[in-house]
């Protein structure tokens, strides 16, 4: 089948890349356009001469628009070209309604979202949510915004991309805990929220070897211990947080406050790097993991440093349930998986 994917390019994942991977795998032809490319190149001579003649502010509006502008346009001229049979938009926030519906005449087949955030955060996501023929929710307790758009949308959780995790090897640096994650809590487009913070906090203000990768940390203000834990603001590709991963005894998985009730990436990739990992708890857990088997899970900040001083002290716990949780997402939980089940829905199966 004639795939044509639209996803976004991030700096700190490749969400786009693996759901291909998952789709050629499957034996389809895939067509892939990454949105948002030309912000991560560095602006050349002519470009900074400019920004310094308009000042920064105006300069960044100035190319974020144009940006979205190329981009919209790209994506129509793509699905021109290649006519696809079935198109899947991941998360697509940049994508106008009126793109989705020239999409919708430029196309031979449905055209699905995949939404891996809170939609309700991105006007043009929600405005043209009507518009696709299925849409998906890595967290389904957004499905009751978007009923108020008329919209039904199904629970499709995330997925790991085994080749990208499975490398093998370990980081010079050891830790007891190790979290690889933004702070998140004065990001600008996304809503001020420190529940990540202070649950990280907690740790850090424990005698454990806590390391600390990211970006936000070395903001906070001086009284968070946190900061002497964080060890710098990116650490990629996602390999190399791999080795750190199996480095730790014990990973940390503390979610975004606007997961409600879907996991996050990490708690697939985690166990596919074969690390330990402890996570705060989501209810849809219970569907994708035998618990506690296969998932070790918190409930509040004192039941997280209560289990890491427990499993600190267990090494055979520790090598249990990440021997049984890699199993269980090599044998569910692949983007080769998750885009036969997208694909599968997408056409009423």
């Amino acid at each position: 089948m004639r795939i044509f994917l639209i996803g976004p390019s991030w700096d700190t994942g490749r969400w786009t890349e693996y759901c291909a991977d998952g789709l050629k795998s499957n034996g389809h032809a895939v067509a892939m356009y990454r949105y948002s490319h030309g912000l991560a190149r560095p602006p050349g001579l002519r470009a900074r001469l400019r920004r310094r003649l308009l000042g920064a502010d105006q300069f960044h509006l100035e190319r974020v628009f144009d940006q979205l502008a190329r981009d919209n346009l790209g994506v129509l001229k793509a699905a021109v070209d290649h006519r696809p049979e079935l198109t899947i938009v991941l998360k697509g926030e940049i994508l106008l309604p009126e793109t989705i519906e020239r999409l919708g005449r430029a196309t031979d087949g449905p055209i699905v979202q995949w939404s891996g955030d809170d939609p309700t955060w991105f006007p043009h996501i929600v405005a043209a949510a009507h518009l696709y023929d299925r849409f998906f929710l890595a967290d389904p307790s957004y499905g009751n915004d978007l009923k108020r758009h008329g919209v039904t949308a199904a629970f499709l959780p995330h997925a790991a991309h085994l080749a990208t995790w499975r490398e093998s090897g370990v980081a010079n640096e050891p830790a007891d805990v190790v979290f690889v994650g933004d702070a998140r809590h004065n990001m600008g487009h996304l809503p001020i929220d420190r529940s990540r913070v202070d649950i990280v906090e907690a740790v850090a203000r424990t005698d454990v070897n806590l390391a600390i990768w990211g970006r936000g940390w070395e903001k906070l203000e001086p009284t968070y211990q946190a900061r002497t834990a964080h060890r710098g603001i990116t650490l990629l590709p996602a390999a190399t947080v791999a080795t750190v991963y199996r480095s730790a005894k014990i990973v940390l998985n503390v979610h975004h406050a606007q997961m409600h009730e879907g996991p996050n990436m990490r708690t697939f990739e985690i166990p596919a790097a074969g690390a330990f990992q402890l996570t705060d708890y989501k209810t849809r857990m219970d569907e994708l993991f035998n618990l506690p088997t296969e998932l070790a899970v918190y409930n509040d900040s004192n039941d997280l440093l209560d289990s890491i001083q427990r499993f600190l002290h267990d090494a055979e716990a520790r090598r249990e349930i990440t021997e049984a949780s890699r199993k269980r997402v090599e044998q569910d939980h692949t983007y080769t998986i998750r885009m036969q089940q997208l694909v599968e829905a997408a056409f009423g199966g």
